[in-house]
């Protein structure tokens, strides 16, 4: 019955905007329908060339995949995530919201502790996972470039670059609408309108959206969904063209996310059971960026420079143990500012030398409020058989807070220079290098407080109580300054077909953990309860014996990862403007790789240095234009992602296992017609998109004892259109296919999160 509830609802929400939405196409599609460049069914969608690569985009001596406008709305990419298993070698795990984002290329990744890859936004570098998930919005151009990129953007880049493009409001006059319908409550909404002002010298745009859903997992405790949604933003763009010379651009964004969090439930024989937590969990996140780029632009050179802003706000909580029992909590706020500054100049020749400098700096100022608090239960169970007899922990429950302020600031050089028609016509080499520096920092203050009443034995007469008081203070700090050198030689057949080899070293900057400061005050607050004598008394250490705070530093630090990156590829228009494909085989060498794992206590996670680790694999991707309206692709990559040399301190040995949530297989092929109709009163055109994505095997612990086979789910979209007004009814996970998104042991438990199920709904927009 709720089921059907809820397609009725579906049903009335469709009819009640199908009616204004037909009105208002009908009554617009003979003026504008000759203007729409959605009427044209177009082979091949046009690619914007990069403004840095010393190479045209299609002819980099690199890995990259090219998402055009037409994909990015028949595939329904909505945000960076929906990106996993579209790009070969790319996978994006559901981590339970938006506080994270992982993203792993080629096997080389991580959960936690900031990025492996870099993402741009319109030229501007975010520095922070925690804002890489959000709603697209009047996106033109997606380019995911795999391997080290650190020669040609100014953030550093161990394992690739996604580079966001958004449309300019200067290329067209135009105004997008869209009303969103489907099951679990789904409604969104997106509008764009741009508009060229000013002898087309000044263009504006002004963009929004509002999103939300009322979560796919009920929580067993209270009934109430785990996951519901809501989010909304906006986003404006103003570009300036004062003279043929000069490109001034003012970008400000702003998103506000409000989501039901961590759904997780037991683990067991590979099936997960519904989320049965006393304390739901929540995420609120705030995000607001602000920059400007400037370009000048003559017969020898491009300038370019970006300045930029971002702020972030969150408050996450989450039930730690993830039970019914009241035995931890965990609340977590984040207030990050960011400020970002780079300025490439790129050759403008028609020579056969190529070139770009440039130069990037940022500061990123971040402080952390992290509180875990033990409950009645916890208290009881976890703490208190800790202590002796004679004493008894007479709290309700014990907080454990925590401030920590981290910044960071670095800088960095980097240059790349091609030499086409090197010895001879068609050979061309390309040499570039990067002189970075970084330096980050963490000033830490927790403590615990525990109330404790003292039960004396019959034969005392006095009673009496005290408390334990623990607190940490303390700095630490650490720098890094790496040489990353990259070199490539490329060979042309002809203007449709070539080959590459390239040699790239990569780096990611160490750190501190802070989450896992509970567990350290709390071991040692438990030691003192152990050492608590006969006579009562106040165990108050407002700061800890220096040698005691010296062994903490080697607990919350973690080193640099390197890597050594080698690729051999080739790129060819087989059919002229019919098929095209692209392959490469790679190997990385890592140094130091980089794990996240949960601290023994559960009580929060932590970043290691896991020891040498490898990868190698392979990628191919094909499109074909079949016939007119007929269009398929194909990417596969394949990744061996294992360590070669990782042994704990207690003599655990996993070397030789496959590196977790690194998945061995990526594939997706999709099929898109697109048909026009001439002299038809209801419709121009109809289309069909069909899609299958899968990953897998993927190994969630280091031992490789948990995983989660190859799996793929099938996507579908079929709609029609007249003039500027369309439909589309689509569906995700068709077949409803059974799956773990996230895996991970704590507390002693096995803990996964369930992939999300069918899905379907429908989409309405006009287009003019």
């Amino acid at each position: 019955m709720p089921k059907f509830i809820e397609i009725r609802r579906l049903a009335g929400l469709i009819k009640k905007n199908l009616f204004v939405l037909i009105l208002l196409g009908y009554g617009l599609s003979a003026q504008t329908a000759e203007l729409d460049p959605e009427m044209q069914i177009d082979l091949i969608e046009t690619v914007i060339s990069s403004s840095r690569e010393t190479n045209e985009l299609r002819t980099l001596p690199a890995s990259v995949s090219i998402i055009t406008p037409r994909m990015l709305d028949q595939q329904q990419i909505t945000s960076v995530v929906n990106l996993s298993a579209i790009v070969p070698n790319f996978f994006i795990p559901n981590y339970g919201s938006k506080l994270s984002t992982p993203v792993f290329v080629r096997g080389i990744g991580n959960r936690s502790g900031g990025q492996a890859v870099g993402l741009y936004v319109d030229n501007m570098p975010l520095l922070s996972n925690s804002v890489f998930n959000f709603d697209f919005l009047d996106v033109q151009q997606i380019e995911v470039l795999r391997g080290p990129q650190g020669t040609l953007y100014g953030r550093n880049a161990m394992s690739g670059v996604i580079n966001i493009r958004t449309h300019s409001p200067l290329d067209e006059n135009r105004t997008r609408l869209m009303l969103s319908a489907g099951n679990y409550g789904l409604a969104r909404a997106h509008a764009s309108v741009s508009r060229r002002l000013i002898d087309e010298r000044l263009g504006i745009s002004l963009s929004g959206h509002l999103n939300r859903n009322n979560g796919f997992f009920e929580n067993q405790f209270d009934g109430e969904r785990a996951d519901r949604l809501l989010s909304a933003g906006g986003r404006m763009r103003l570009d300036f063209q004062p003279s043929n010379r000069w490109n001034i651009q003012w970008i400000t964004s702003y998103d506000y996310s409000n989501q039901g969090a961590f759904p997780y439930g037991i683990y067991e024989n590979g099936d997960i059971a519904l989320p049965n937590q006393d304390h739901p969990g929540e995420y609120i996140r705030q995000m607001f960026g602000s920059h400007i780029n400037l370009q000048h632009t003559n017969n020898r050179f491009i300038f370019t420079s970006t300045t930029g802003f971002q702020h972030l706000n969150d408050n996450m909580d989450m039930d730690l143990d993830n039970t019914p029992l009241s035995l931890f909590t965990l609340n977590q706020r984040q207030n990050e500012n960011n400020f970002t500054q780079e300025f490439t100049l790129r050759s403008n020749t028609e020579n056969n030398l190529q070139w770009i400098v440039g130069a990037f700096g940022f500061h990123r100022n971040l402080r952390t409020y992290v509180t875990t608090t033990m409950g009645e239960d916890g208290i009881a169970t976890i703490l208190q058989p800790q202590l002796p007899m004679v004493l008894k922990v007479s709290n309700n429950e014990i907080p454990i807070p925590g401030t920590f302020e981290t910044p960071a600031f670095g800088g960095a050089f980097f240059a790349e220079a091609t030499r086409n028609n090197l010895f001879f016509r068609g050979l061309s080499a390309t040499i570039g290098a990067r002189l970075d520096y970084e330096s980050t920092s963490i000033t830490y203050n927790t403590s615990m407080l525990i109330n404790i009443d003292v039960v004396p034995p019959p034969m005392w007469i006095a009673v009496d109580s005290g408390y334990s008081s623990t607190r940490l203070t303390g700095r630490n700090s650490m720098s890094f300054t790496e040489f990353l050198p990259r070199f490539a030689l490329k060979y042309e057949f002809n203007n449709r077909h070539h080959v590459y080899f390239s040699v790239a070293r990569g780096y990611k900057a160490g750190g501190h953990n802070i989450q896992m400061f509970a567990d350290i005050i709390q071991g040692i607050a438990e030691e003192k309860g152990r050492i608590m004598g006969q006579p009562p008394h106040n165990f108050d250490d407002t700061i800890l014996p220096r040698e005691h705070q010296d062994s903490i530093i080697p607990q919350i630090r973690f080193n640099p990862e390197h890597s050594w990156n080698f690729e051999i590829g080739f790129r060819s228009e087989i059919l002229q403007n019919r098929l095209f494909a692209e392959a490469a085989v790679f190997y990385i060498d890592v140094r130091n790789v980089l794990i996240t794992q949960f601290v023994e206590t559960g009580h929060g996670r932590m970043l290691r240095n896991a020891g040498h680790a490898e990868s190698m694999g392979a990628e191919l991707s094909l499109r074909a234009f079949l016939f007119d309206g007929l269009v398929v692709s194909a990417n596969y990559g394949f990744t061996r992602a294992i360590f070669r040399d990782n042994k704990r301190d207690d003599a655990t040995d996993f070397s030789g296992n496959f590196i977790p949530f690194a998945p061995r297989n990526t594939f997706s092929i999709a099929a898109s017609y697109t048909h026009g109709l001439r002299n038809n009163r209801i419709i121009d055109r109809f289309n069909l998109h069909a899609q299958y994505n899968g990953v897998g095997r993927i190994y969630w612990t280091e031992a490789n004892d948990v995983y989660q086979n190859f799996y793929g789910l099938l996507n579908l979209r079929a709609g029609v259109s007249r003039g500027i007004f369309s439909m589309n009814i689509w569906t995700r996970n068709t077949l409803n296919t059974n799956f773990t998104a996230f895996y991970f042991e704590s507390m002693g438990q096995r803990l996964g999160q369930r992939g999300t199920p069918f899905q379907i709904g429908v989409d309405l927009a006009v287009r003019f």
